[in-house]
């Protein structure tokens, strides 16, 4: 189940970036979330940080997620 949604977001990076077109806020850190509970957490900070760089209104979130989650860069 957790596989197949984190199949779902990426497949959603690629046809943003295919279509030129800007994430949707909160699409990396939900990413992120999926990638630190399957184990990922170096993947998951990648997309709590690029959460943080799109959407800098997030950061207090990002670094919550960043320090209790286990994702550390």
């Amino acid at each position: 189940q957790r596989q197949m949604c984190i199949r779902d977001r990426e497949k959603y990076f690629q046809k943003t970036r295919s279509e030129n077109k800007k994430e949707a806020p909160g699409t990396h850190a939900h990413l992120g979330m999926l990638l630190s509970e399957a184990g990922q957490d170096q993947s998951a900070a990648e997309h709590f940080e690029t959460e943080k760089r799109l959407f800098p209104e997030s950061s207090a979130f990002m670094d919550f997620l960043l320090k209790n989650k286990g994702a550390r860069k």
